[in-house]
């Protein structure tokens, strides 16, 4: 009887084993992956700096980071490599490729954050496996108004990545305004300028003033680490009487340095 009662929990045993590989995925969770791919993925760079711009309210170009994944050399010993897959942990849809048509996936990011890139390979026997690599990507906003007395520049200083952490290291302000004057018929002044920079909870966190005499500039340079959430706005007033003034604002929205993985290139 305890002869029979052993070979029918080994009998069980293996057949627990054999269907565990079947019928279950593969098992990452507890952070060591025993499947069959070999998940090899080697990229150059993983951060960047978003470039964007709006002149007297309408939107200029956007210059966004791309950033390209290498998959040619994941393997896996159940067969053929199906399927790649990034997901850009910015709320986008996930791309997804065939490596045997291309085994490189580029993706462009257009908002700044610390993003949590996973990528995936899938086989032709439905086995996948997963990495994460984190990215980082700030923000430079270039913004100008022309003949005003007062400009109001709000910018979001709000992460894009699902989770809106970590939040920015830093947000340095550029701000220059020239007084034009008014010509040499009309004659011209001084135009007094104050500067204010609010955070989202309208809280004035810094503001500055000057004079500026007909033909002249000046610039206000600004970095603030106590960053919050939500929508900035920097303003520039005009004193009464005096000249309207051009506006020239360059905000950058940048991420602690080192936050990013490092990179990961392909050695020849």
């Amino acid at each position: 009887m305890k002869a029979n009662f052993r070979l029918m929990a080994v009998t069980l045993t293996l057949l627990s084993a054999s269907l565990a590989g079947c019928i279950g995925g593969d098992d990452e969770g507890d952070g060591e992956y025993s499947g069959p791919i070999n998940l090899v993925v080697f990229y150059d760079s993983t951060s960047g700096m978003v470039e964007t711009s709006e002149n007297n309210g309408q939107a200029g170009p956007t210059t966004g980071v791309e950033l390209s994944f290498d998959f040619a050399d994941t393997t896996s010993d159940d067969g053929s490599i199906t399927k790649i897959i990034l997901d850009p942990d910015d709320g986008s849809t996930p791309i997804e490729a065939d490596p045997s048509d291309n085994a490189v996936i580029s993706y462009t990011w257009l908002t700044h954050g610390v993003f949590e890139t996973t990528l995936t390979a899938e086989d032709e026997e439905g086995n996948s496996h997963s990495m994460e690599v984190v990215v980082r990507i700030d923000m430079q906003i270039t913004w100008s108004d022309s003949q005003t007395s007062s400009a109001t520049m709000t910018f979001d200083a709000t992460p894009d990545c699902e989770d809106e952490e970590p939040l920015a290291d830093r947000i340095t302000i550029s701000s220059t305004v020239n007084n034009p004057g008014s010509g040499p018929f009309f004659g011209g002044g001084n135009s007094d300028v104050t500067w204010s920079l609010t955070n989202p909870d309208e809280e004035e966190i810094s503001s500055s003033s000057g004079t500026i005499p007909d033909n002249s500039e000046e610039t206000w340079d600004y970095t603030t680490r106590d960053i919050a959430i939500g929508f900035w706005t920097l303003s520039v007033e005009v004193a009464e009487n005096g000249d309207d003034v051009n506006v020239n604002n360059v905000v950058s929205i940048v991420y602690a340095e080192g936050s990013e993985d490092p990179v990961n290139p392909r050695t020849e």
